[in-house]
C-alpha cells in the first residue's frame, strides 16, 4: 500500500520502508484509529465544505466526497471497514478509499490539511463527547448519593480516625462527604470541558496555511467548538496536553471512587458488617462454598492505580518535548482511550453499588459505644466551667 508521504524517483521506484521499522512505528494506531473513525469522518466533513466554500471543490465534488464519507461510516458502523497495517492510521484509510471508490476527488480532500491537525481534531471531537459523558455519570453517582443519604442518612454510624472508632457520625454524613467531593471534582471537569473546546482544523502542520486562505471560522462552527485555537503552534503543543490535563480532572473523581471503595470493603467485612449488596454484586470461590466476595470494589480500587498510570503515560510521552509535532505523540493515543474508557465504566459500576447500597442500622448504631462522646461529655464539662485540659482529663479517666 502506497503511503501518503511516499516518495518515488523518476523511474517510479519507491523509497521502501523496512519492515520492522513500519511494525514498530506504526504499532497499534492502525487499530485504534477504528474507534475514533466516527470522529475523523466528522472533521473531514467539514473540511470538504470548508473546501468547497473557498472554491476549492466543486459543488458536485462535495457531494461525491460526503456521500462517500457517509458510505465509509455506514460501512464502519456495520463492522465492515477495516484499515490495514500498511495504511498505517484511519486518516490514509479514508483517503484510499475515497480515491479507490470514488476516483481522483479523493485526492482533494487532504487539500490544506495535515494528519496532525486531522488527528487533532477527530480526537479533540472524541474528547468533547466522552468527556460531557464522564460528566453526566457523575452526576448521576451524585444524584445516587443524595438518593441515600434521604433515605438512610439519618443512621448512626461511628467516625474513625487512625482506623479506630473516634466520634459519632451518621450515615448521611459518610454519604455526604463523598458527594461533596464530587461536587468538587465537577468543577475541574467543567472547566477541561470549556478549556478543550477549541478547534484546531486548519492548523495543519503546526504552523497553519497561507495561501489557500482557510475559512477556520467555518470549520468551527460547522463541528460545533465554541472557538478557534488560533495559534498553530500551539494546537500542536495541545495534543498529548489537553490528554493529560483531561485524564487528571477525572483522577480526582477517581480518587474519590477509589476511597468509596476502600471505605464499603472494610465496612462489609463480618468484623464490621455495617453495609450489604445483593448477591449480584458479589462473587464466590472455587474452594470455600460459604465466601461471598466483593470483587467489584477490589477491582475499583484497584483500577484507580491503572488509570493513574494511563495518566503519568501520557505525561511522561510529552513532558520536555520541543515545540512542534513529534512522532511521540502517537504514544498518548492508546493510555487516552483506555484511560477514557476505565473512568467511564467505573464510575457507571459505582453508580449501581451507591444505589444498591444497604446499610445496616442495628450493627451501625450498636458500634455506637459510649467511648464516642467522650470528647462531648468533656466540651459539656467546658461548658460548665472547667478548663479544657482538667475536663480532658477526668473523661479520659473515666474510660481507661
Amino acid at each position: 500500500m502506497k503511503k501518503l508521504w511516499d516518495k518515488r524517483g523518476a523511474k517510479g521506484a519507491s523509497d521502501k520502508t523496512s519492515q520492522i521499522v513500519e511494525n514498530y512505528t506504526v504499532g497499534v494506531d492502525y487499530l485504534l484509529d477504528l474507534e475514533l473513525l466516527p470522529y475523523d469522518i466528522q472533521g473531514t466533513m467539514a473540511h470538504a465544505k470548508m473546501l468547497h466554500k473557498i472554491k476549492i471543490l466543486t459543488a458536485k465534488e462535495l457531494s461525491v466526497l460526503l456521500g462517500g464519507l457517509n458510505k465509509i461510516l455506514s460501512l464502519w458502523k456495520a463492522g465492515k471497514f477495516t484499515i490495514d497495517k500498511s495504511q498505517e492510521d484511519g486518516h490514509t484509510a479514508i483517503e484510499a478509499f475515497l480515491t479507490e471508490n470514488y476516483g481522483d476527488v479523493g485526492k482533494k480532500v487532504h487539500t490544506g490539511r495535515s494528519r496532525n491537525d486531522q488527528s487533532l481534531t477527530m480526537t479533540r471531537l472524541f474528547s468533547k463527547e466522552k468527556l460531557l459523558g464522564i460528566k453526566k455519570a457523575v452526576e448521576a453517582l451524585i444524584g445516587a448519593l443524595q438518593m441515600q443519604t434521604k433515605k438512610y442518612g439519618k443512621i448512626k454510624m461511628p467516625g474513625y480516625t487512625h482506623m479506630q472508632r473516634a466520634m459519632p457520625s451518621t450515615v448521611g454524613m459518610w454519604l455526604g462527604s463523598y458527594q461533596a467531593s464530587l461536587q468538587d471534582d465537577l468543577v475541574l471537569i467543567i472547566a477541561m470541558i470549556k478549556i478543550i473546546d477549541q478547534n484546531p482544523l486548519g492548523s495543519a502542520a503546526g504552523y497553519g496555511e497561507n495561501t489557500l486562505g482557510l475559512d477556520r471560522e467555518f470549520t468551527t462552527a460547522d463541528l460545533g467548538f465554541q472557538k478557534v485555537q488560533e495559534n498553530p503552534m500551539y494546537c500542536a503543543m495541545s495534543r498529548g496536553k489537553f490528554e493529560n490535563m483531561i485524564l487528571q480532572s477525572i483522577g480526582s473523581v477517581m480518587f474519590d471512587l477509589g476511597k468509596v471503595a476502600s471505605d464499603l470493603l472494610l465496612f462489609t467485612t463480618k468484623e464490621f458488617n455495617f453495609f450489604t449488596l445483593p448477591d449480584s454484586f458479589r462473587t464466590g470461590s472455587s474452594i470455600m462454598p460459604q465466601k461471598k466476595n466483593y470483587d467489584i470494589l477490589e477491582l475499583v480500587r484497584g483500577n484507580i492505580g491503572i488509570f493513574n498510570g494511563y495518566q503519568h503515560q501520557i505525561e511522561n510521552v510529552i513532558k520536555n518535548l520541543p515545540a512542534g509535532y513529534n512522532r511521540d505523540f502517537q504514544l498518548t493515543k492508546e493510555p487516552y482511550l483506555k484511560g477514557m474508557k476505565l473512568a467511564f465504566d467505573t464510575v457507571e459500576v459505582m453508580i449501581l453499588v451507591i444505589k444498591n447500597l444497604e446499610p445496616k442500622k442495628a450493627n451501625l448504631e450498636n458500634a455506637c459505644t459510649p467511648e464516642l462522646y467522650a470528647t462531648d461529655e468533656a466540651l459539656k464539662l467546658v461548658k460548665g466551667g472547667k478548663n479544657f485540659r482538667e475536663a480532658y482529663q477526668e473523661i479520659k479517666e473515666k474510660y481507661l
